[in-house]
C-alpha cells in the first residue's frame, strides 16, 4: 500500500508541474495576444507623437540657429573672399606669371630664330647658357 501511495503522490506532483508549466505557457501568449493588440498600438502611436514633436523642435531650433549664424556667416565669405582677391592681386603672383609668360615667348622667339637660321638647338653659341651666362 505504500507503493501505491508514492505513486499516487508522484502522479499528483507530475500533475501540479504540468499544470502550472500549461498555466505559465498560456498567461504568457495572453498577455503576449494583449501586449500585441492594445499596448502595441498604443506606444506606436506615442513614440510617433513624441518623434513629430522632436522633428519639429528640431527644425525649429536649426533655423533659429541658422537665422542667428547667417549675418556672421555671410561676413567671414565675403572677408574671406576679400583675402582671396587680395593675395590674387599681390605683387609676387603677377610677376611669377609674367616671368612665366617671357620665358615661354622668348623660347617661342628662339626656337623660331633657329629654324630659320638652321642652327640646332645643341649647338652652343654666346649666350645660350641661360641668363648671365657668357661664353667670354
Amino acid at each position: 500500500m505504500s507503493a501505491l501511495g508514492l505513486e499516487f503522490y508522484l502522479v499528483l506532483f507530475a500533475a501540479c508541474v504540468f499544470t502550472a508549466v500549461l498555466s505559465a505557457i498560456l498567461t504568457g501568449l495572453a498577455f503576449y495576444y494583449y501586449y500585441r493588440s492594445r499596448v502595441a498600438a498604443k506606444l506606436e502611436e506615442e513614440l510617433d507623437e513624441y518623434a513629430e514633436i522632436v522633428k519639429t523642435r528640431l527644425k525649429e531650433g536649426v533655423e533659429e540657429a541658422g537665422e542667428t549664424m547667417l549675418p556672421r556667416f555671410k561676413e567671414e565669405v565675403r572677408s574671406g573672399f576679400k583675402e582671396a582677391i587680395t593675395d590674387a592681386l599681390s605683387g609676387q603672383m603677377v610677376e611669377d606669371t609674367v616671368r612665366a609668360m617671357t620665358k615661354s615667348g622668348t623660347t617661342i622667339v628662339e626656337s623660331s630664330l633657329n629654324l630659320l637660321l638652321g642652327r640646332r638647338d645643341s649647338e652652343g653659341r654666346p649666350g645660350s647658357g641661360g641668363p648671365g651666362a657668357g661664353s667670354e
